[in-house]
């Protein structure tokens, strides 16, 4: 499968691992390893090419069964981008604050980190919530 550079779990004792697309980039993942939290903290650049597609990604990371976190908002709108979210059963999360510091986008992670570890244990999958710059989580509809 072109993209992608390591195969596999790297965690697979966690119950729950969050996936960070690569328009988070690395800080907020990296931070959060270092904190120990209760999941498995995996993040684009380990995995795939930096221009890897997000058909290419997608399938593998929903395969893995592992949570993602984006910035792009348009996944449920994108037609392969659904396909594989729908496919591959995949729970994702939209983190608000694209064009917000990295120290304001962990700040609004945080406030919801536990409410994303509940939901991606217990809500059936698929599904997409928006992480609001309050913290709080919105469910995304999509057909």
């Amino acid at each position: 499968m072109g993209g992608v550079k390591v195969r596999g779990n790297p965690d697979p004792d966690a119950d729950v691992t969050l996936f960070f697309d690569r328009n988070i980039g690395t800080t907020i993942p990296k931070a959060l390893l270092a904190l120990k939290p209760p999941c498995g903290i995996e993040w684009h650049q380990l995995h795939f090419a930096h221009d890897a597609k997000d058909d290419i990604w997608m399938p593998v990371v929903g395969g893995w069964g592992w949570f993602l976190v984006g910035q792009d908002y348009k996944h449920h709108l994108l037609p392969n981008e659904l396909t594989a979210i729908k496919q591959h059963n995949m729970g994702a999360f939209y983190l608000w604050g694209s064009e917000a510091t990295k120290w304001q986008q962990f700040q609004v992670l945080m406030k919801a980190f536990d409410k994303v570890l509940e939901r991606s244990r217990r809500v059936p999958r698929p599904f997409i919530y928006r992480i609001l710059g309050n913290g709080a989580l919105t469910e995304e509809v999509f057909a």
